[in-house]
């Protein structure tokens, strides 16, 4: 089987219109959370260590092209063994090739490096269901909305690759709205704005795939856009065939200007979605109708591989407007919504706001909310990656502060998120202000203490009735890389709004 060595060598740092109308393996683990407050040089230290999916959805006859994200110490040598027949390990240390009929493969990749090796099996599911994870990557809108251009979106690819997210398992750049011309070709065509992209769509996606990442588009399934640019509707097939010519892996489907009801909605995701199973390449459908018809029901129907269950999310820990979601109002919507996520089919609890700080264009609300804090930023990390929420950053990575690396790149948090048993956390106490959430992991589990009070709290797993894992684990502390023997004697302090993420993984003792 073909082996290269593969140098990631680490570059140096390089570098509204408001929606409020919306309603819009232990060793080896312990080194790879190494510090918590890790640094991208300290990532790229020790031995080699993967990241993000090892499952991985395609649908049949379509393009593959998987991107490994490792870290460690350079160069690493890679080595795939078991590849299905003429797929390949190109020169970048990604493999290529193309979908076969419905079924499943597996492969094996080895990286070793002057400190180490290790291995990884990838799984790789041929069918209907893409993400078989939750996506991990970034969108525009947040802080930006339609201040984009194919320059910052570029500068953006290189911030994920320089800063180490994409190594850590970021794929996706995704555009949000105001990409689009004035309006469609002669032939009903989709084209870009030339003054913001004039070297065209497909140029800007060659360019993020050259990173090793993959580039989402926007639209709606509406006749115009949110922001009031072409929708899509009538136009579902040709848009499906262009985006795929440009090399999209991702469609973002936003539900404005278009009609009420739910029988309605349906069938517009549907075509849409249709036209993208047919699209000749596997498109990713993110729907977006804000929860209001309730799509964790039927979107899966549509081929959609995640949907919004709140309207647009606002950078403000708790506030009752009903258009205007904050945190706290958007993960009590969601917490009982477990039982329709699994592989493939997600709640998605909307966008990240981790390193706003209140100047995002469309979320602060034209200066309303000023931001949240750091510890408020870390729990709704927390909470959104327990819950199994796709984790898209929105905040201009060219310019993340210390705090705003450690929360969006810690990767035992990311791991949780990432687990290929895609099971959401479910809340197992609510007392006093502390709310605890417990998720289900293939070599263990992941639990959240999530202070809501104003005031520090204290919280012992011995308040709880009826709490007993019955099996022995290794504990360890997401956030502080603090380790325990046992829960049973142990008070956590929590902070205000202070999220504390436990990882117990299963011994054999």
């Amino acid at each position: 089987m073909p082996k290269y060595r593969l140098n990631l060598s680490i570059p140096k740092n390089s570098l509204f219109k408001n929606r409020m109308y919306n309603f819009k393996f232990l060793l080896l683990f312990i080194t790879a959370m190494g510090s918590f407050t890790s640094s991208f040089s300290q990532l790229n230290e020790g031995p080699p260590v993967f990241h993000g999916a090892s499952v991985i959805g395609y649908r049949p006859h379509t393009p593959v092209s998987i991107y490994f994200p490792i870290t460690g110490q350079r160069p690493i040598d890679i080595k795939v063994t078991g590849l299905p027949q003429d797929w390949q390990l190109n020169q970048d240390g990604s493999v290529s090739g193309m979908a076969g009929d419905i079924g499943s493969y597996n492969f094996t990749v080895s990286a070793k490096n002057e400190t180490g090796q290790t291995a990884q099996e990838y799984h790789i599911e041929i069918g209907d269901k893409l993400c078989l994870t939750p996506p991990l990557g970034w969108n525009s809108w947040n802080v930006f909305t339609k201040n984009i251009s194919e320059k910052m979106i570029m500068e953006i690819a290189d911030a994920m690759v320089n800063s180490g997210m994409r190594d850590l398992g970021y794929q996706y750049i995704n555009l949000d709205d105001f990409w689009h011309a004035p309006m469609r070709d002669a032939q009903g065509a989709p084209l870009p704005d030339p003054a913001k992209f004039p070297n065209g769509i497909k140029h800007l996606a060659d360019y993020v795939h050259s990173k090793g990442l993959k580039l989402g588009i926007y639209s709606c399934a509406g006749k115009m856009t949110c922001g009031e640019q072409f929708g899509g509707y009538g136009y579902e097939e040709i848009d499906a065939k262009t985006y795929a010519a440009w090399g999209i892996d991702l469609l973002k489907y936003d539900y404005c200007y278009a009609p009420w009801s739910k029988k309605a909605a349906l069938a517009r995701y549907a075509t849409m979605g249709n036209a993208l199973k047919n699209s000749g390449r596997s498109i990713v459908f993110s729907v977006c109708e804000w929860g209001l018809r309730k799509p964790w029901k039927w979107a899966e129907s549509t081929t959609g591989s995640y949907w919004r269950t709140t309207p647009d999310i606002f950078d403000v820990w708790q506030f009752p407007a009903l258009a205007q979601y904050s945190v706290m109002s958007i993960l009590k919507k969601t917490e009982k919504l477990e039982k329709y996520a699994s592989p493939g089919a997600w709640n998605d609890m909307d966008m990240l706001l981790v390193g706003n700080y209140g100047k995002g264009k469309a979320t602060s609300a034209n200066g309303m909310f000023k931001g949240l804090t750091d510890t408020e930023y870390q729990s709704h990390m927390s909470l959104w990656a327990m819950l199994n929420s796709p984790l898209l950053a929105s905040s201009d990575l060219r310019n993340m502060n210390e705090a705003t690396k450690k929360i969006l790149m810690n990767p035992t948090l990311l791991s949780i998120n990432q687990d290929k048993l895609g099971k959401q956390a479910h809340r197992i106490e609510k007392k006093k202000g502390i709310r605890v959430y417990l998720k289900p992991l293939q070599d263990g589990v992941a639990i959240a203490m999530l202070n809501t009070k104003n005031n520090t709290q204290e919280f012992a797993f011995t308040e709880m009735n009826n709490f007993d894992l019955n099996e022995n684990y290794t504990i360890i502390d997401v956030w502080n890389g603090n380790k325990y023997s046992s829960l049973k004697n142990t008070k956590f302090t929590l902070a205000p709004h202070e999220t504390i993420v436990l990882k117990l993984i299963r011994t054999n003792e």
